[in-house]
């Protein structure tokens, strides 16, 4: 936008009386002195520009509540703004701004300052006197220490510091973003004696038979027994080393490789540790399935560093694309050949593995003497496992009575895998705190139990664990807590027939049963992946279970039914294929309703997709009426439609295909368009950034012809403004703090009643429910309140609309409207209800 252009733009919005203006992305490099006449102005949105300096004239707004100056090139904050006594929310981030001056104090009506991604080093201690402010961002800096006056804040609900150079607080504290957790663990290692943590998690990794124990054993104790027996499950022990002239612990996991039990490992692969990945140079990168165990270290360990380790060096050298790894996977740190049998690569790899763990910087995080207490009074009880409450008691006698900084403790004691607890899931909520060897030899013996693999295909009751399980240390008033934990970790389900058995899913036959043909005319879909987990598909069947159709599984594979009023109306049949890396989806039966139950199973595969973030998942769909064609790309196909294409053209058949009426078996088109319009709105950190993103997609360009620049382009500026800026500034409010659980619980009660609804409303308020659950799970500032508002009507609408008599309506309309004030969205009943 050309300063003419810019000057015509604030003579019409003076004139009109415009309270919001948006100017993001428009190239400007400065902000012309006229702007003081827009002095109705509310909000005012110069994001995404060239600007380095704020005029004097912007102090005349007084009225502004909203300024964004995202995404510029100022170097500092100039007195102007802050003399902006009314502004609510200031946007600063992405800039060059190294120091926060103290007369920012003047905004005493600030609730959200967001100053992340500059070069600030300090925070003032007077930025206290913002009482007001309930979000402050200042991550991405270089700030290296926290001054204690923050705690002063005491409406601060979410405090970003990651991403800076602060040294004295552990980064699952700092990442929490919660004002509290940061500031009692701050007052409690600055009023206590402290010491280093000087401890750390090693992970042993890979297929079965490649040496990971030997490999142990050669590192730890200089030993090699070539009568090695494999590791059934997973051994924990411990390995005492001096780096850098400092004691460390390091507590090594060392995972047994065989495929049964790659599902359960995945609960006990943690962040910022330290994994050597051991493959076996006698065989292909293929065989050692290198990729795979990357993609779930990266899943689940997220970027912690990585050593790849070639055993058995002495028969053959490690053949694998190393450049190519290092590429695609940048947390691998070295590559490292060896032989135990002959002591070839040892001490290379022990020196590795000591530079690794000295840059681990949770290893020197400093920690109060009394939580070492508690841990070493953990560690060396003689129970395997004590209740939460014990745990909490031994927390006050060492004089740790803030509750958060029990919980910390115990989060960080899980990380390092000296104990386990898992009171984040809602079924082990009121969970003991466990010795890991006592809940992972529980459940390793019963995957390993060979009447379980070969007699009873994976069923079993809980008597069965009197016989299994060493009666000491596993007591039958236990079995049921390890039975629950099992089924918390999705590896078995009760049956539907006899509740009192349970079914591994992970111990089924890998025979494909005869009976799993379908009848008729099918609706197929495909996931194909880079790397397929076992797990999906055995998870899968055990979230799926209540659907079993006529008690058809095996290992990799089920068939499911949907019926409505005890009517079966669909038989679907899922099956996975690990050497292809894919899973296939064919639904026959029922036309009306078939595209509903795929909607069903793919939200069923969704969830457990999103505890993999870093999987690489393709969908697609076979071509109508050619089933030997290779598939088509589901996301290509939805593309097309969105750039206004209808048809698609696949040259060798010479075939056009009618695009809407494609998509339309596989989805409904309102459907298609809300995933569309969640895609614009995905990634976004910061309310900001949505506002900045929303006007960048839609906001129609204004003309850079001076001489023709027409009243309606601004017009349209001012429209867009303020149907965006208006509806966005409204929800700039903070929710109730409500646990998520219990919105989850909400949700889950919603989808439960929307199963006995209508088919022909059915489909769309299921995507309405997930779309809700999808944003509420979204850290607070990444939600959309708009977004959350116009489902949860929708919502309310569709049940008003509901004539035919349904029980549990009232509980539906009223669990939509405990959900709406659970996040702080205001909700009206529709007009008749």
């Amino acid at each position: 936008m050309t300063q003419d252009e810019l000057l015509a733009l604030i003579e019409q919005a003076a004139a009109e009386g415009w309270r919001e203006l948006n100017l993001s992305g428009k190239k400007l490099t400065k902000i012309p002195e006229a702007i003081a006449k827009l002095s109705n102005l509310t909000q005012l949105d110069l994001s995404d520009n060239q600007i380095t300096d704020i005029p004097e004239a912007i102090s005349k707004l007084t009225n502004l509540g909203l300024v964004n100056l995202s995404y510029n090139t100022i170097t500092n904050i100039p007195d102007a703004i802050t003399k902006l006594s009314n502004l609510m929310l200031l946007y600063l981030s992405y800039n060059q701004i190294a120091e926060i001056p103290e007369a920012i104090t003047k905004l005493t009506n600030l609730r959200q300052l967001y100053l992340h991604d500059n070069q600030i080093t300090e925070i003032p201690e007077a930025i206290a006197k913002l009482t007001n402010l309930r979000q402050l961002s200042l991550h991405n800096n270089q700030i290296a220490e926290i001054p204690e006056a923050l705690a002063n804040l005491t409406n601060l609900t979410q405090l970003y510091l990651s991403g800076n150079q602060i040294t004295e607080i552990p980064l699952e504290i700092l990442d929490s973003i919660e004002p509290q957790k940061i500031f009692n663990y701050l007052r409690e290692i600055r009023t206590s004696k402290t010491r280093p943590l000087h401890e750390a998690k090693l992970l042993l990794v890979g297929q079965g038979s490649v040496g990971k124990t030997s490999l142990i054993e050669r590192l730890i104790r200089n030993q090699y027994d070539k009568n090695q027996p494999q590791t059934d499950g997973l051994n924990v022990e411990t390995w005492n080393v001096q780096i850098n002239s400092k004691d460390i612990r390091l507590n090594v996991w060392d995972f047994g490789g065989q495929e049964i039990y790659h599902a359960t490992h995945q609960f006990f692969l943690t962040k910022r540790s330290l994994y050597l990945l051991v493959c076996n140079c006698r065989t292909s990168e293929e065989e050692n399935r290198i990729e795979y165990w990357l993609k779930l270290i990266e899943s689940f360990g997220g970027q912690s560093p990585v050593i790849i380790v070639g055993n058995k060096r002495d028969e053959q050298p490690l053949d694998i694309n190393r450049k190519a790894l290092r590429e695609k996977y940048p947390n691998i740190q070295a590559i490292i050949e060896t032989s135990c049998q002959d002591n070839i690569g040892i001490d290379e790899l022990r020196t590795a593995i000591f530079q690794q763990i000295a840059n681990l910087k949770e290893v020197y995080d400093l920690l109060p003497l009394s939580w070492f207490e508690v841990k070493q009074q953990l560690e060396s009880m003689p129970q395997d496992f004590i209740t939460y409450n014990k745990y909490i008691g031994i927390c006050y006698k060492n004089k740790i009575a803030e509750e958060q900084n029990q919980e910390q403790l115990i989060d960080l004691l899980h990380r390092l895998g000296l104990v386990l607890n898992f009171r984040d899931h809602p079924i082990l909520k009121d969970t003991n705190v466990l010795k890991p060897n006592w809940v992972t030899e529980g459940i390793y013996a019963l995957l390993s139990d060979e009447i379980l693999k070969t007699q009873t295909k994976g069923i079993f009751i809980p008597a069965d664990l009197s016989r299994i399980l060493n009666p000491q240390r596993y007591p039958s008033k236990r079995h049921n807590y390890l039975i629950g934990l099992m089924k918390e970790f999705e590896l078995c389900f009760a049956l539907e027939c006899d509740p009192r058995q349970f079914l591994i899913a992970g111990l089924l036959p890998k025979d494909q049963p005869e009976e799993t043909e379908l009848e008729g005319e099918t609706l197929e879909f495909q996931y194909h992946y880079k790397v397929l987990p076992e797990s999906i598909i055995s998870r899968f069947i055990v979230n799926t279970h209540e659907k079993i159709h006529n008690k058809i599984y095996w290992r990799s594979g089920v068939m499911l039914q949907y019926q409505e009023n005890n009517e079966i109306y669909n038989i679907a049949r899922i099956k996975a294929d690990p050497e292809d890396k894919k899973i296939f989806i064919a639904i026959s039966g029922r036309k009306e309703t078939r595209r509903l139950f795929l909607g069903i199973l793919r939200h069923d595969f969704q969830k457990i997709h999103k505890t993999l973030p870093n999987l690489e998942i393709t969908e697609w769909v076979p071509v109508p009426a050619y089933p030997n064609h290779p598939p088509l790309d589901y996301q290509e196909l939805l593309g097309q439609e969105s750039m206004g294409e209808s048809t698609f053209t696949i040259g060798k058949l010479k075939l056009k295909l009618n695009l809407r009426q494609l998509l339309d078996g596989y989805e409904s088109l309102e459907s298609r368009q809300k995933s569309k319009r969640d895609e614009l709105e995905r990634d976004r950190f910061t309310i900001v950034n949505q506002i900045y993103n929303n006007n960048q997609a839609e906001h129609k360009p204004m003309t850079q012809n001076t001489n023709n620049f027409h009243n309606s382009n601004i017009t349209n500026v001012a429209n867009e403004v303020k149907d965006k800026a208006s509806q966005q500034a409204s929800d700039f409010t903070q929710t109730s703090g409500a646990n998520i659980t219990e919105i989850l619980q909400l949700i889950s009660n919603l989808r439960q009643t929307a199963a006995q609804f209508p088919p022909d409303i059915r489909d769309d308020i299921t995507i309405d429910i997930d779309d809700v659950e999808a944003e509420i799970q979204k850290p607070e500032p990444e939600r959309s309140l708009p977004k959350l508002r116009k489902r949860l009507i929708a919502l309310l609408t569709a049940a008003s609309l509901i004539a035919a008599p349904i029980a549990g309506i009232t509980d539906f309309t009223n669990n939509v409207l405990e959900i709406g004030d659970k996040l702080g969205v205001e909700l009206q009943l529709p007009a008749g209800k």
